[in-house]
């Protein structure tokens, strides 16, 4: 049953990123440009420091709701509303690449995937990681399949890269952070921290080397830059291809439409769900092309000032400040024992009290009313 739950988590997390955008190629273009293995390797580390981030964020203040709280305050609404705008562009762009992958389906399938979507955020996480363990893997393997199968492979460009390649690498991060960042939240809410931190690697790795194939594959043929699906178009329109890229859509358009029907529900109750539900589907018929151009880049600027913050708060509120402040610290000198006092004898007290007698076996004066002018014997501790 943990396996299940952990399998779950992990291809939850995969499934946030891998979506439409992805898997046919068209986001990478946008702010990747070109193959390079050292924004690959680049990708994969930023990816899993800022699953994991989410991660702990949830675990410390209990889910998404209680980490805005924790860490924005009283921003914390308007970063909510910006999130919720995100995921409801996520939503909408998912569906609006779903309609350009089968245009004489329109609007019939996106309406059922919307449909599909309300059902399964009636389960909450626990019911997106199931759909997840059970559709990315068999996408994930699906389009690795036809890439290698058509040699459609391109090699890596020269190593070294700007900085506005960068930049752009690191919006793209941002932007897919933001946006799933209310079911990575909850996720971490749930698990514990080892088995977080494990599904945080694997599922970066698994971004990474998706991220190197697609482009190498899309990068083969550069006539494909101008197609809204590039990987179909290098594939040579293959059949099998919808069926994969409708899956990517799918686990995608189920971590951004989360957030909003939960929203809605609690809010409005089945009106809020009616209203979100024909919202999602008129914004569909926008185009997808220019959705990724356009507003993808607006939404990477803003998570990256939010992981900033993020990470700023995570610091400050656990001890790994104190652990890295302690590591780079350079090692002092030995400390000096100090002596502990030994409890004061009977003999010590007297010497103290009676300094003029110390060491005589004669008595001292008692000059206490009883006993007056006798002498009083002295008998030192043993």
């Amino acid at each position: 049953m943990r396996k299940m739950k952990g399998f779950g988590a992990l291809f939850t997390m995969v499934g946030t990123v891998i979506g439409a955008g992805f898997v046919s190629g068209r986001e990478l273009l946008q702010f990747f440009g070109c193959f390079r293995i050292s924004t690959v390797y680049c990708t994969g580390l930023l990816f899993f420091f800022s699953f994991l981030l989410c991660v702990r964020l949830g675990k410390i203040y209990g889910g998404f709701e209680g980490a805005l709280k924790g860490v924005f305050g009283r921003l914390s609404r308007f970063v909510k509303a910006v999130i919720l705008f995100g995921s409801f562009v996520s939503c909408a762009g998912m569906l609006s690449g779903l309609n350009s992958l089968l245009p004489h389906a329109k609007p019939f399938l996106s309406l059922a995937f919307l449909v599909f979507a309300c059902f399964v955020s009636e389960k909450g996480v626990k019911g997106i990681g199931t759909v997840n363990m059970i559709v990315m893997p068999a996408v994930l393997l699906s389009v690795t399949a036809l890439i290698f199968s058509s040699g459609a492979l391109s090699p890596s460009e020269p190593p070294k890269a700007g900085f506005g390649s960068l930049l752009s690498m690191y919006l793209y991060i941002s932007m897919n952070t933001f946006l799933s960042m209310p079911v990575l939240c909850d996720l971490g809410a749930e698990l514990k921290d080892k088995p977080a931190a494990l599904c945080c690697l694997v599922s970066s790795l698994i971004v990474a080397l998706a991220v190197g194939l697609i482009l190498s594959a899309v990068c083969s043929d550069k006539s494909s830059f101008a197609y809204d699906l590039p990987l179909s178009y290098v594939l040579g329109g293959v059949k099998l291809f919808p069926l994969i890229a409708g899956g990517g859509m799918l686990t995608t358009l189920l971590s951004s439409f989360y957030p909003l029907y939960t929203l809605a529900g609690r809010k409005l109750g089945i009106a809020g769900k009616w209203i979100l539900f024909a919202l999602t589907e008129c914004a569909s018929f926008i185009s997808f092309k220019s959705i990724v151009a356009t507003v993808y880049p607006v939404l990477g600027v803003f998570g990256m000032g939010m992981a900033a913050v993020c990470a700023a708060v995570y610091f400050g509120k656990t001890t790994v400040k104190k652990e890295i402040a302690a590591a780079l610290s350079p090692p002092r000198g030995r400390k000096k024992r100090v002596a502990h006092k030994r409890p004061a004898s009977a003999e010590r007290i007297k010497a103290v009290k009676y300094p003029d007698n110390v060491g005589k076996s004669k008595g001292v004066k008692c000059h206490d009313s009883v006993g007056k002018g006798k002498d009083v014997k002295v008998i030192p501790s043993t």
